[in-house]
């Protein structure tokens, strides 16, 4: 869990995630949150308002944990790579595992936490917390490539940053479609490798 939270509120928090993991979110109770992670019902109520707002929590960690493991992913290719072509090889790998159709789950789930935060002040403002996170960890990635020359300098950083978060959002438009509608999805990764070959490399 990339913020820093009281230990007993992450448990919690990692506790109410393992559940989601395992059960409809609908079917998870408060007293399996407790039994599960051996914290006393004072305590969930210490760290959190209600039960809401342990699940909103939840709900932003696992949001959090996707988009991380894609911030891995792209900060590894810019460490790892020895020249820019190896830099576009190594990216051309991170969209076959970002993009893939066994991923539609997590982007299902980004695109619901963003639609819960409309009519939830409080999720907005702590999803706004952890999205400015995200978007500055990616801005970093991006900047240490483009120092490196692996990335153009024509755009902001910040903004390359969106577009490659944006890109795998997009991708919820074709996870919804029925079956026999999907795109096929080497030519969609052919297509964002494309634009970002077109937009980040030198």
């Amino acid at each position: 869990m990339a913020r820093n939270f009281h230990p007993t509120k992450e448990k919690l928090i990692v506790t109410m995630v393992d559940l989601m993991n395992e059960h409809a979110l609908s079917n998870i109770q408060v007293d399996d949150v407790l039994r599960e992670s051996n914290i006393s019902k004072g305590s969930l109520y210490h760290h959190f308002e209600n039960f809401d707002d342990l699940v909103e929590a939840s709900l932003i960690a696992r949001f959090a944990a996707s988009v991380d493991a894609s911030i891995a992913l792209v900060g590894a290719a810019v460490q790892d790579a020895k020249t820019a072509d190896d830099f576009v090889s190594r990216l051309m790998g991170v969209t076959t595992v970002t993009q893939g159709r066994e991923r539609a789950k997590f982007r299902l789930e980004r695109a619901r936490v963003i639609g819960l935060s409309v009519n939830s002040p409080k999720l907005r403002e702590d999803l706004e917390i952890e999205q400015d996170r995200l978007t500055d960890a990616m801005a970093d990635v991006v900047r240490e490539g483009q120092e490196k020359g692996w990335v153009s300098k024509t755009f902001e950083a910040k903004t390359l940053a969106v577009f490659m978060q944006a890109y795998t959002i997009g991708r919820i438009i074709d996870d919804v479609a029925s079956e026999s509608q999907h795109i096929d999805s080497e030519d969609w990764n052919d297509v964002v490798n494309t634009a970002v070959k077109s937009l980040l490399t030198i």
